[in-house]
């Protein structure tokens, strides 16, 4: 008797799992339907590119978008990767009197999100461009932006650290273990800029407690203790000293950028002002607010200042203060990833900034907002 009870037990189980399964398949094939009405590319994966697949990807695209799309190397990293500059223009192999913005991602290379969304706008600006894929209005804002800007794009400024999923790059360090634990600069932290400020004023600048000084301003590698979970702050052994941000530092030098916008994942921030010092206006202060604003409006992520944590040697403080360039940079929410399952079961796919993130949704979001970027460029011409 308890051993027929038992079976029966079982088997409803199992005829409940099976509708669990039947009723997610059909879910995700609604899931899949709504993605396909709203796309802002021709094909679209849930999945993160790796730098063979963008190198092969950006020969793909060379090929089919000739006339407003091209690629070249701006050097190579420790362990011999191109560090890609994308151009998108109208009359591509001119330098013409347009209007010129900046776009990065992949500085540190854990931060998936920060180039998977730049690599996803490129595809669909070239997409929408060529024929409508959201609606003929969307692609006439595209094209009025590609034909009057001049976007620079660097989709994976760090590929060394991209492939082997750590915040800096692959150079090898000349302490003990400088090949292993130590291995590696924050590209972040490499610029000319302030870069030796921390050494000047030990005590002003130091946050809280000794381990903040050492994770935000570490000079020498032996002490960037936070290796062991890939997110070191070494700065280099002295400005510059780095592949990657010299590569950053041609695109500015030999380029009138207007704008720059930087992508990183941590929360949901979008970033202007000094990391170095709180207090001081920025550059075209009332612009960077307007544009913020803008941007929050469309996105939901929230406004903090670029001092949110004191740095030094930032990139973006650099270009600023060297150039004029009115630099942001996005922290990226948190993101669900490739995990379909996970997909689905987060409200059938609908942006929730408090919580993981579809890719693809964040994805589409940034195409909308780099697209805004290009439209407030003009206006700076």
């Amino acid at each position: 008797m308890k051993k027929s009870l038992f079976i029966k037990i079982f088997s409803i189980n199992r005829i409940l799992m099976l509708l669990i399964v039947i009723g997610l398949v059909c879910n995700f094939s609604m899931v899949s339907a709504n993605n396909q009405k709203i796309t802002s590319v021709k094909y679209e994966l849930e999945k993160y590119y790796s730098y063979d697949e963008l190198t092969e990807l950006l020969g793909q695209l060379e090929l089919e978008y000739p006339e407003i799309f091209n690629y070249s190397s701006l050097g190579k990293t420790w362990e011999g990767r191109d560090i890609w500059l994308v151009k998108i223009s109208d009359n591509v192999t001119i330098d013409e009197e347009e209007a010129e913005v900046c776009l990065t991602g992949g500085m540190h290379g854990d931060e998936k999100q920060g180039y998977e969304v730049v690599i996803y706008s490129i595809k669909a600006f070239l997409d929408n461009y060529t024929s409508p894929v959201v609606n003929q209005s969307f692609t006439e804002r595209v094209r009025n932006v590609i034909n009057n800007t001049e976007f620079y794009i660097i989709p994976m400024l760090n590929p060394d650290g991209i492939e082997a999923r750590t915040r800096k790059n692959a150079r090898p360090n000349n302490c003990l273990f400088g090949k292993t634990i130590f291995k590696g600069v924050d590209i972040n932290r490499n610029s000319g800029y302030k870069w030796e400020l921390q050494d000047e004023y030990p005590f002003r600048y130091r946050r809280c407690w000794p381990i903040f000084y050492e994770k935000i301003n570490v000079k020498f590698p032996i002490f960037d203790f936070h290796v062991f979970r890939g997110e070191g702050c070494y700065r280099g052994p002295y400005p510059f000293s780095e592949p990657e941000s010299q590569a950053l530092k041609y695109v500015i030098e030999n380029h009138n950028i207007s704008l720059y916008i930087d992508h990183h994942s941590a929360s949901d921030y979008i970033m202007y002002g000094w990391g170095w010092n709180h207090d001081l206006p920025y550059v075209d202060e009332p612009f960077m607010s307007s544009v913020s604003e803008n941007v929050s409006n469309i996105t939901g992520y929230r406004i903090k200042h670029g001092s949110i944590i004191v740095y030094f040697g930032g990139m973006r403080d650099w270009m600023a203060a060297e150039h004029g360039v009115r630099a942001m940079c996005f922290e990226l929410p948190k993101t669900i990833g490739d995990n379909r399952l996970l997909h689905l079961i987060h409200e059938n796919g609908a942006l929730k900034l408090e919580d993981n993130v579809p890719i693809l949704e964040m994805c589409k979001t940034h195409v909308v907002v780099n697209l805004y970027f290009g439209e407030r460029a003009m206006d700076l011409n």
